[in-house]
């Protein structure tokens, strides 16, 4: 048995002093990386441990950034860095970021009128005036008049099932009829999402260029480093559905919260303006269900909704935290804090369960928020948005593919 391990006398003087230098150099890193997180138990190892005992059920994952730096990242039961996780509704608001670029690069416009855009893929057969008078903008905001309603406790009319099952979504969606002028109502519906991937479709056609699908991949999904996904198609494979049930890891679900926490940027590269970013967080319609009513203690806060992202409100030790964000059944959510330069990310498996789906609330009120806060009042937090540089989660991909799960 030989040693293997080498001794100092091995190496050349000049080496040593290198090693010794770099030595030094990591001992000051870690002195001043250890002085700044000084700040007491911390809440986020808190949360991860009030999930174990089940005091939280059916989340899947839970990743914490700040500054642009991963501070915690959890999975739980089959789950893991490498499981890609369906989004059910949570791409509504990345499919919205999609059209976003559409609109930047003209090829469309939120003034637009819809239906002659969608007449151009399938022929409406109804002639509703009112119809002519929805545009793209009515879509981006859930105002679009139609006859549904798809809210968390609503008596409907609910057009879900037949929309994701049906074999012609794009046909079905411009049949439904009209309840009120565009514009005028906000009420949640899958068929607004799904027509506003149409829309774009039908745009990009008429500029003759790429495929909705390459053209996501090439404007947002590269851009961001995203590989591991896998859209949602229509039966026929032609129609992106908007609405949701893509498949996305945790981790890239981060990067579309790190953009928009960026103001359009990823590592210093501009995706999306920073006025368009500003238009999610120009809420002006108030949604009819509550996220906060079952956290403690009771805040019921109203959410308001603008470009298919939600804002909420919380109330933490006198101060009020607003967040941008999105959410998808069973508990899907990319949570965008500004105030406190983060993002976080849920995962979970409570298809259904409203209530159930409304925990990541009651964690980000527990714990998550006010460590934040507690990180924030021990570091120098810029009033400008940092740059993301270093926004990779510390843990990458194995060698082997991404799995997809739920």
């Amino acid at each position: 048995m030989f040693n293997m391990t080498p001794s100092l006398t091995d190496f050349p003087m000049h080496r040593i002093k290198t090693m010794l230098s770099l030595a030094l150099l990591n001992f000051a890193i870690f002195s001043v990386q250890a002085d700044t997180v000084k700040t007491g138990p911390s809440l986020l190892g808190a949360a991860h441990q009030a999930m174990k005992p089940n005091k939280y059920t059916g989340i899947d994952s839970m990743l914490v950034y700040q500054q642009g730096k991963l501070l915690s990242e959890y999975y739980y039961g089959k789950f893991s860095a490498n499981t890609t996780h369906r989004t059910h509704s949570t791409f509504k608001s990345i499919n919205a970021l999609i059209a976003l670029i559409a609109i930047e690069q003209g090829l469309l416009s939120e003034q637009e009128s819809l239906f002659p855009l969608l007449n151009s893929l399938s022929k409406q057969q109804s002639k509703d005036p009112q119809k002519s008078r929805i545009r793209i903008k009515d879509l981006l905001n859930m105002t679009s008049g139609i006859a549904c309603d798809e809210s968390p406790g609503s008596e409907g009319p609910n057009h879900e099932w037949a929309l994701d099952e049906g074999p012609k979504p794009l046909q079905y969606s411009m049949e439904i009829k009209m309840a009120a002028e565009p514009g005028s109502q906000w009420h949640y519906c899958n068929a607004n999402s799904f027509m506003l991937a149409g829309a774009v479709s039908a745009a990009l056609i008429r500029a003759g260029k790429e495929d909705i699908f390459s053209f996501a991949d090439k404007y947002l999904m590269a851009p961001l480093g995203i590989k591991h996904y896998r859209l949602n198609r229509s039966p026929n494979g032609q129609y992106l559905m908007g609405q949701g049930n893509a498949h996305f890891l945790p981790a890239d679900l981060a990067k579309f919260g790190l953009l928009i926490l960026n103001k359009g940027k990823w590592m210093n590269k501009r995706i999306i303006s920073e006025q368009t970013i500003k238009k999610l967080y120009g809420s002006k319609h108030k949604i009819n269900w509550s996220f906060t009513d079952t956290i403690n203690p009771r805040q019921d806060s109203k959410t308001t909704y603008s470009h298919q992202w939600y804002q909420t409100p919380f109330d933490i030790k006198g101060s009020r935290v607003w967040a941008l964000h999105s959410w998808g059944n069973g508990g899907q959510f990319i949570f965008v804090v500004p105030k406190l330069s983060a993002v976080i990310v849920f995962t979970g498996s409570n298809q259904g369960n409203f209530d159930k789906q409304k925990q990541p609330f009651d964690v980000m009120q527990q714990y998550v928020l006010p460590e934040l806060m507690k990180i924030s009042r021990h570091t120098e937090i810029s009033e400008q948005l940092p740059a993301v540089n270093k926004t990779m989660p510390t843990k990458q991909l194995s060698s082997t593919k991404a799995s997809d799960a739920l």
